[in-house]
């Protein structure tokens, strides 16, 4: 009986040991998806605000992450609503980034991260892509009264620091419904992305 459970902690152990060499020796090489961006701070853009869940517990930034490799094709969703002090009541972010099969060389811990104040997406780690990670995001509930729908854009840091509007299929900013919404937004590397007025 001694012996069975020694044997069941090496097995732990080893266990543990292979699945640490497999990330180190699969992931180790420097690839695309981990090479340096340099990130510097341009002008920030007028975010377009999101108003806080009425409940401080509720307050906080939303994210997923996966272990990626840049052989397949992966997909990082979040989906979160709360209740807030607008006139719908509540807001409800949902997001979805599809990471195109064989866009980058080796694996990552790749993670999505979308803040509560202004619905800014930021991706981790920096990096850039041989096929665009294909991005859609939807904000409902809030208030858009005072927001010009033809001066709203879906924005990007680019590497040289400055503020870049993303290419995408369309860009929905319904005042009467209080929706923001990019289709297909496609981005070119990770960096922080959002909705600027």
């Amino acid at each position: 009986m001694l012996n069975n459970n020694k044997d069941k902690t090496m097995s732990k152990y080893i266990y543990i040991i292979i699945f640490f060499l497999g990330f180190i020796f699969g992931c180790g090489k420097e690839s695309d998806l981990v090479a340096p961006v340099d990130s510097v701070k341009g002008n920030e853009p007028n975010w377009i605000a999101i108003p806080s869940a009425e409940s401080k517990s509720l307050q906080k930034d939303v994210f997923t992450g996966e272990m990626v490799c840049g052989n397949e094709k992966s997909v990082l969703k979040i989906f979160t609503h709360y209740p807030a002090n607008t006139p719908f009541r509540f807001i409800q972010i949902k997001a979805k980034a599809e990471i195109q099969k064989n866009s980058f060389e080796g694996c990552s811990y790749v993670t999505m991260s979308i803040n509560d104040r202004f619905g800014e997406t930021t991706f981790s780690p920096e990096c850039t892509f041989s096929k665009p990670v294909i991005y859609n995001l939807t904000i409902r509930g809030l208030d858009l009264r005072g927001i010009n729908p033809s001066t709203v854009r879906f924005v990007y840091m680019s590497p040289d620091g400055e503020y870049q509007q993303a290419e995408y299929d369309r860009l929905v900013v319904n005042i009467k419904t209080g929706k923001l919404q990019v289709v297909n937004a496609r981005l070119p590397h990770f960096s922080r992305y959002g909705f600027a007025n």
